[in-house]
């Protein structure tokens, strides 16, 4: 990998009329295909919710990273942005004028022309692979995945698929602040998460050197990396889980659709044409109040009414979803619980009830939904109707 950036470097800069006392300058830690430098990978899309500038947000701290005579860190970027994202031209300008600053020169290095062939050799090439998108807008992070199977490290925001990988010991994580958050602010708190681990974790750990030349706790890591994530991160289990999560569930599902003449088939569509007319009129209301402690050996019991607009109990779900709030104070789900059909109240209501065991101590939220459901259905939320209580 050194070896070609090396090339495409030099070639860039004897294209564009550098000298060459500036070309060993801006190369001098990349020359030597085997030279010890702590490198970093940043190459994807510059779309800007990636942020592919966010480490430059205190210029003199990073200069101090880097440049740190006993111990060099490279920075690589590469990428594109598309022809009409001019914020993401932006972006690559800003990061090649910081590669072409003295302070940094050699330091930053902005490759051209990213392509696959050059990304196959950044993702097994680099010690560390770079990602902080503003969360929660990351997709997946598939170039991660690449490089952690070839035992680089990741330094990502928990978000995408690190979210899911990150287990404390095979890279590092920057955690975000939730979206409630001014946008400046969660970028300022983020770079100096980003800039604190760097300096406090990931140099220190590359150039912390044993008695036989290298960190052992690096290579640990690494393949921790490579351990943790292949298994899990690859393109065979994908594909067993669309084959039986979804194709195979959905030729079961058509199977039964398709029988007698698409008798189920019929019989879903006209089920789903009253659910749609009567859902404006349903509505759900707590019955009685609910306790304020429950004790360990004794049950929570809760009970609903519920207007269904002309549907039975049958062509519904009352689920109690238990879950905690976090420190920004968002619900995070913990189990779902069914009510059951529980008899008829005044005016053609319906009545459901739960007695849940409490198996946990501690504070707990509970929210109460109900939604349409139909043995026929291919997921439990296929209609898109919802009511919470």
């Amino acid at each position: 990998m050194l070896r070609d950036v090396h090339q495409r470097v030099v070639a860039r800069m004897r294209r564009n009329g550098c000298s060459e006392s500036l070309i060993r300058k801006a190369t001098r830690y990349i020359d030597e295909p085997d030279r010890d430098v702590l490198v970093l990978g940043f190459a994807r899309r510059f779309a800007t919710y990636k942020r592919a500038t966010l480490m430059f947000a205190d210029p003199d701290r990073l200069k101090r990273l880097l440049t740190d005579p006993k111990r060099p860190v490279v920075v690589i970027f590469a990428g594109k942005a598309h022809p009409q994202d001019e914020p993401g031209q932006q972006l690559i300008k800003t990061i090649h004028d910081f590669s072409q600053h003295p302070d940094f020169i050699g330091h930053i290095i902005l490759l051209e022309n990213y392509d696959m062939a050059l990304a196959r050799k950044l993702v097994s090439g680099v010690d560390v692979w770079i990602n902080n998108p503003e969360y929660p807008l990351e997709a997946c992070g598939t170039s991660g995945q690449k490089a952690a199977i070839n035992g680089v490290l990741n330094l990502s925001v928990l978000d995408g698929w690190w979210d899911e990988g990150y287990n404390g010991a095979n890279g590092w994580a920057v955690v975000p602040h939730e979206p409630h958050y001014d946008p400046g602010y969660r970028y300022r708190e983020e770079a100096a998460d980003l800039i604190n681990i760097l300096e406090s974790e990931v140099v220190p750990a590359f150039y912390e050197r044993g008695t036989l030349g290298y960190s052992e706790r690096w290579i640990r890591m690494c393949r921790e990396s490579m351990w943790s994530i292949l298994p899990q991160f690859n393109a065979q289990r994908m594909v067993l889980d669309y084959i039986t999560k979804m194709y195979r569930p959905a030729i079961r599902g058509h199977e039964v659709l398709m029988r007698e003449n698409a008798r189920g088939a019929r019989e879903l569509a006209a089920w789903k044409r009253v659910v749609r007319d009567a859902w404006p009129n349903v509505s759900l209301r707590l019955i009685g109040e609910v306790p304020a402690a429950v004790s360990c050996d004794a049950p929570l019991s809760l009970e609903v009414e519920a207007a269904l607009g002309g549907l039975g109990a049958d062509d519904v779900r009352v689920e109690l979803v238990l879950g905690e709030r976090d420190e920004a104070g968002a619900f995070r789900v913990v189990s779902r619980h069914p009510f059951s059909p529980a008899g008829e109240a005044a005016g053609g209501r319906c009545r459901f009830g739960l007695s849940l065991p409490m198996l946990n101590c501690g504070l707990m939220h509970f929210k109460v939904c109900i939604y349409p459901y139909h043995p026929l259905l291919a997921h439990p939320y296929e209609m898109g109707c919802m009511k919470w209580l």
